[in-house]
């Protein structure tokens, strides 16, 4: 059996959005902050952007992480290992660059509705790769419903060699592909 997964206290649902970054989000652009993760090991990190496309469109693409390996960038690999999306274990592996080993979790993942008419799918590690891996896929209504807002939290420590500074820089750089990835995986213009 699964235990129910603590709650993330990182990010409310959806995020308290500042008026500019509202400004930023109606003309399309994918907003990515960096946070200091706890012990300042690793690297944290939230971002958000709007889908020209419904909740009910968006949410099937971030509450299956079975099917990641199907658009996400870099997700080599990816299964619902134990019990369903909507509650069970996630397997994830990550692609890196020669001359590095992928980086695979084990992922304590559970879905749950909010009161917005949105989704979260949170998830903790259970092992691999990392010392700590924590996160979620939410998924808000945006505007009048036709449009949906999606918003990414992860605070990560994976056992690697690369600096601390690197993963970071790196997180934050490649963030936009996935939110992009998510886009297209919606049928959104």
């Amino acid at each position: 059996m699964i235990a129910a997964l603590p709650l993330l206290a990182l990010l409310a649902a959806p995020p308290g959005i500042s008026d500019a970054d509202k400004t930023r989000l109606e003309a399309g652009e994918i907003i990515v902050h960096p946070q200091t993760p706890a012990d300042d090991t690793g690297f944290a990190v939230k971002a958000y952007a709007v889908v020209n496309a419904p909740v009910a469109k968006v949410w099937p693409h971030l509450r299956d992480c079975g099917r990641y390996s199907e658009f996400m960038p870099r997700t080599k690999d990816s299964a619902v290992r134990e019990g369903t999306p909507d509650k069970g274990v996630c397997y994830i592996e990550i692609g890196m660059p020669f001359p590095f080993s992928n980086l695979w979790a084990e992922n304590l993942s559970e879905t749950t509705p909010m009161g917005n008419g949105g989704f979260e799918r949170r998830w903790r590690l259970k092992q691999g790769t990392y010392s700590k891996n924590q996160g979620l896929w939410g998924v808000a209504p945006w505007g009048d419903g036709t449009r949906a807002l999606i918003y990414y939290q992860l605070e990560a420590a994976p056992d690697t060699v690369v600096p601390d500074g690197i993963l970071r820089k790196a997180q934050t750089s490649v963030l936009p592909d996935a939110f992009e990835a998510v886009r297209k995986r919606a049928g959104a213009p």
